[in-house]
């Protein structure tokens, strides 16, 4: 029988759902099942967890689910507080026990967005799948900052090219680290700029620069001796732009455009 056939009996289904977490090369397979349940060969095994209804409308915003786990389920843990640096997919499949042919059917696929606490549970928000494919509208404003992204493709800086390699010191609270290294540059420096582990992959968001103390956007558990990548950060302005990174031709801002908005009323003379 197919899945149509068991799911349209009247008395003959036996539904189950099954959940696939991928977070990079780590994978999480949980079933509604109150035992293991093995398909294609990978088992899953029997979890707790419970999931809002699936909606569909024409607001893609609004068709995410919510997932309920216990408070000392490991893999929920692991999203309370800062989340993990790899984004974590998700699949649920629909099939039926009793259907020898194991045919199942995708039957929502999104992403992890955030987690919350509750009581005894961990509630995670997902998002649709079809959030993926949004289009953005006109993006570029007519402004006086650069419109481009740092590093981007319009902003055209090679950030290899501005490159400072230092090694993690002790002493660190997760979110202001001392890295060796940085203090070789003027305070600032690094702020707005980006820090990289090359040996995981791992990028943070530099906030603010003093010295060889960094200020990072999310913890970093790099142990001491760490070594890193820093890159520059720009605040957008014609003088940055041209003074710290020579690229003044591919300013993206306007800087000569006038303070006073000529249609607000008032004279501008």
């Amino acid at each position: 029988m197919t899945y149509a056939a068991f799911d349209l009996s009247l008395q003959g289904g036996n539904p189950v759902e099954l959940y696939q977490f991928v977070q990079g090369l780590n994978r999480w397979n949980f079933t509604t099942s109150e035992s293991q349940y093995v398909y294609q060969t990978t088992p899953y095994a029997p979890s707790s967890l419970k999931r809002d209804r699936i909606k569909q409308s024409t607001d893609i915003q609004k068709d995410g689910i919510k997932l309920t786990f216990a408070r000392d389920d490991v893999f929920a843990s692991q999203f309370i507080g800062a989340a993990p640096d790899d984004v974590t997919t998700v699949t649920i499949l629909r099939g039926h026990r009793n259907d020898p042919d194991q045919e199942f059917q995708a039957y929502w696929k999104g992403r992890v967005l955030s987690a919350s606490t509750s009581d005894s549970k961990i509630t995670i928000t997902c998002e649709s799948i079809f959030t993926a494919i949004r289009r953005p509208g006109l993006r570029a404003h007519y402004e006086l900052s650069c419109r481009h992204i740092l590093y981007g493709p319009r902003c055209t800086v090679n950030r290899e090219a501005f490159k400072t390699t230092g090694t993690v010191l002790s002493g660190g609270t997760g979110l202001v680290i001392p890295v060796a290294g940085a203090e070789l540059k003027p305070n600032g420096w690094f702020s707005n700029g980006l820090l990289v582990v090359p040996a995981t992959n791992t990028t943070r968001f530099v906030l603010a620069h003093t010295g060889n103390s960094l200020t990072l956007s999310r913890p970093l558990n790099s142990p001491s001796g760490t070594v890193v990548s820093l890159y520059p950060g720009c605040d957008h302005l014609t003088a940055t732009c041209e003074g710290k990174f020579n690229n003044l031709d591919n300013h993206g801002g306007f800087p000569f455009i006038p303070i006073k908005n000529p249609f607000g009323g008032n004279s501008i003379v």
